[in-house]
């Protein structure tokens, strides 16, 4: 370092500030939808080129702005929602910080067009670089327009590392779905080089608005109080699970936020039958006193910070699960079983309580029927301070010894909810240790197939004792083996579809298939993106002809996006496991005897046999001198 410490000049300052706030285009349009929320809107259009880099135009139908207001909205730190920092504790609106235009000024070439009802013309402010700008009179309708050109165009270093105008196309239509989502009584449109591509006409309420956003979804209503908060959900079935939360949407006192915690709670609220790493697709709404909320904990306000964020997961987590269990058929599950302790006893404010404390008045789940609100009734947990149970404990390498067992928990039923196939994993004991193989000397094949149970399990007769294996888990293993080898010797073999299957995906999606084709290709599944936010599948794995082929293109679409940018190679190996999964035999499908051997065989075939690719058992194993001691013969 050289030259000591200096002030840094205002245009500088500036810019590097602007960063955090406007980070992509996408950043810029949520900024100025916001502000015409703020206004009054009741409509709002956007219109983007070139991905949003080379112009962003929004425009309202608000209050609009006197000519004084207009030149101070420019100015940093100018706003109309604060006066003192009191009023942060009681803030309902949007926006509070007065960076939004002035950030953007600083990076682009912005203009601000707008006119109150009141005056007979309306103003015009042109700032270009953030350098002093320039006002005049024009005439034009009520509402504000905001034309952004050349955004980062005296920011190199930011511009260069923008995406392709497609993906940036689609975090600017991501940001127009989480403020329709927020806003149901307003109307907005999205122009992408010079096309309509989407539109969200006002809704009567919330539902409406999500049933707009997922017209081709079965959702469940989730709804409910506890304390201040209310909850109102709308859920997806658990088989239209997703891997990652891309498709869960939270909106908090209708602020469009990401918070890892409550989307974590939600999925939780499913039991058993999700996987680790899936969600729901959906929509969340909290609502809350802005008293119990803090909005100014990050630049681009994306997340928020709760007075009591232990108190709200556990109200979401409550509530949705005893809806999702009224709706679904689904056993309530309890929370230990993710490696949680029992929840803290009632606050002062008396909305947080203990799972095993009875469920009062405040709390309320109205089933999807839309029949009259009950109260559910909650399940009973264990002693208080006792050790979470674990869904699943790890199989020790060789048998336990020949000590009295433990008892081991009992597995949690398969429901069957509205013909759908759900399945619950069962709970493992610690006298359920089993070994990873049947044995040194011996083979899977080398079982003896007794019969098959609740069309789940495969009971089997050793020489050393009883084995039971869950099917799906040991037909996952196998799939996914021999998937891992095909794939080694690039001949992953394709079964042609008889009719082509075409979905919807979002531009960020459709550049991840062009940009992936040929690995897509080499993993079996013959994609052809069909436009900006349409593909179609014409080929999928023949190991995997029973599975849905939308099902396994967005499970492996979902784990190559969530790979953090690593490559797609780092993403194979758990796109295969969910393929494996997804196209294995399942927990109700009903096995022959030949079937059964069949498997039991391909088992001695597949590496690490003793789990499936997620990492459940394939086998629980008792001992004959244990079995003897249960049934009193010892």
């Amino acid at each position: 370092m050289s030259g000591g410490v200096r002030v840094l000049p205002p245009e500088l300052a500036s810019r590097i500030a602007a960063g955090e706030v406007v980070e992509r285009p996408s950043s810029a349009v949520k900024e100025l939808i916001e502000n015409a929320v703020d206004a009054g809107a009741t409509r709002c259009d956007v219109s983007i080129a070139g991905g949003g880099i080379t112009s962003i135009v929004v425009r309202d139908d608000g209050e609009g702005m006197s000519e004084p207001d207009a030149r101070l909205s420019v100015e940093r730190h100018a706003t109309s929602k604060l006066r003192v920092f009191d009023d942060l504790s009681r803030l309902e609106s949007y926006g509070f910080r007065g960076e939004a235009l002035p950030s953007i000024a600083s990076v682009s070439r912005l203009r601000v067009q707008t006119r109150r009802r009141d005056d007979e013309a309306g103003v015009e402010v042109f700032v270009e670089g953030g350098a002093p700008s320039v006002v005049r009179a024009i005439g034009r309708a009520v509402g504000t327009t905001v034309t952004v050109s050349d955004l980062f165009y005296n920011v190199p270093a930011r511009r260069k590392f923008l995406r392709s105008s497609g993906t940036e196309s689609g975090h600017v239509g991501e940001v127009l779905e989480g403020a329709a989502l927020a806003r149901p009584t307003l109307s907005f449109t999205l122009e992408r080089d010079g096309r309509k591509v989407r539109e969200w006409l006002r809704a009567p309420d919330r539902e409406g608005r999500v049933h707009q956003l997922l017209p081709e979804e079965e959702l469940t209503l989730c709804r409910g109080e506890r304390g201040p908060l209310a909850v109102e959900a709308w859920l997806t079935r658990p088989e239209r699970a997703r891997s990652g939360a891309a498709g869960l949407r939270l909106m908090v006192n209708g602020r469009p936020v990401r918070d890892r915690a409550v989307v974590t709670a939600v999925a939780q609220a499913y039991g058993s039958v999700l996987e680790r790493g899936r969600y729901p697709r959906g929509v969340v709404y909290l609502d809350l006193p802005a008293s119990l909320l803090d909005v100014n904990v990050h630049p681009q306000k994306s997340e928020v910070r709760f007075a009591d964020a232990r108190a709200v997961t556990d109200a979401v987590y409550g509530i949705v699960s005893r809806a999702l269990a009224s709706a679904f058929s689904l056993p309530i599950p309890s929370r230990a079983s993710w490696g949680r302790g029992a929840a803290p006893a009632v606050d002062v404010r008396g909305w947080r309580r203990s799972e095993r404390d009875p469920v009062d008045e405040r709390e309320r789940a109205p089933a999807s029927t839309g029949a009259a609100p009950r109260v559910w009734p909650l399940a009973e947990s264990g002693p208080r301070g006792s050790a979470p149970q674990e869904n699943q404990i790890p199989l020790p390498t060789t048998r336990s010894s020949a000590t009295e067992p433990a008892a081991a928990a009992a597995p949690a039923p398969r429901s069957v909810a509205s013909g759908a196939d759900v399945e619950a994993r069962p709970a493992l004991g610690a006298s359920d240790a089993a070994p990873l193989r049947p044995g040194p000397e011996s083979s899977w094949k080398s079982l003896r197939f007794i019969a098959q149970v609740k069309q789940t399990y495969l009971v089997c007769e050793g020489a050393d004792g009883l084995y039971v294996l869950d099917q799906h888990a040991a037909a996952e293993r196998v799939t996914f083996h021999r998937l891992r080898v095909q794939l080694g010797s690039k001949s992953i073999a394709s079964q042609v579809l008889m009719f082509p299957v075409n979905l919807e995906v979002t531009p960020l999606e459709a550049e991840l298939c062009e940009r992936y084709g040929d690995e897509i290709a080499s993993m079996g599944l013959e994609v052809r993106v069909r436009g900006a936010e349409s593909v179609s599948v014409h080929a999928v794995p023949q190991l995997l002809q029973r599975a849905s082929p939308e099902r396994l293109f967005r499970d492996l679409l979902a784990e190559v996006s969530r790979s953090g940018g690593r490559g797609f190679s780092d993403a194979v190996d758990l796109a295969l496991a969910t393929m494996a999964c997804h196209g294995s035999i399942r927990a109700g499908d009903p096995l022959s005897p030949a079937e059964a051997s069949a498997l039991l065989a391909a088992l001695d075939q597949a590496d690490f046999a003793g789990h499936c690719p997620h990492g459940r058992p394939v086998v629980t194993f008792t001992s004959w001198a244990e079995l003897e001691r249960k049934v009193g013969r010892r």
